[in-house]
């Protein structure tokens, strides 16, 4: 499949798909960190950003995060919210700091920054991840984690990928 859209040795935007790559990774290990147990959210998470990296490959930047951000319950827009939603909101705040250095901006400060109007839904999930504070340092870890995902290969997107189909049509 993957081989269709490659031209030479390069792919349609592939540092934002390596970007998104690693940003799922990210959010996937902040959610296993602070709601290990709680397998729904699991499950949603491992969904994160997915159309990103399918998208990429055939759109350029802009239109794909104007369409990401439109129909993705994680972001504010039309859509209604879920707890979970806003969960992965809150996580996908806080990985921020962690993938992307123009956005060093904890969760928490985020919400005071940008979106305090939404204070009643996410406060108390940061109250309940101990991290309803300013300017916290990042999660050792955390960091430690992200180190094994610095280098991202085409064969880890391409495995990504198709993975991340069979788990769309449900066999995995």
């Amino acid at each position: 499949m993957l081989y269709l859209i490659i031209e030479g040795d390069n792919m349609k935007n592939q540092g934002y798909i390596e970007y998104t790559y690693k940003h799922r990774k990210v959010v996937m290990l902040l959610a296993e960190k602070y709601f290990g147990d709680n397998k729904e959210l699991l499950e949603q998470v491992r969904y994160h950003d997915l159309d990103k990296m399918y998208l990429y490959m055939f759109y350029d930047k802009d239109v794909v995060s104007k369409f990401h951000r439109k129909n993705s319950n994680h972001h504010f827009n039309e859509k209604d919210k879920t707890n979970l939603d806003y969960i992965e909101m809150v996580l996908d705040w806080e990985s921020a700091r962690y993938t992307k250095p123009d956005k060093p901006l904890n969760a928490y400060d985020t919400l005071y920054k940008y979106y305090t109007e939404e204070e009643k839904n996410i406060l108390p999930i940061l109250k309940e991840m101990l991290i309803d504070k300013p300017n916290l340092p990042m999660e050792k870890d955390i960091l430690a984690k992200i180190k094994s995902i610095t280098s991202i290969s085409f064969n880890d997107i391409e495995k990504e990928l198709y993975d991340s189909i069979s788990l769309i049509i449900g066999r995995k």
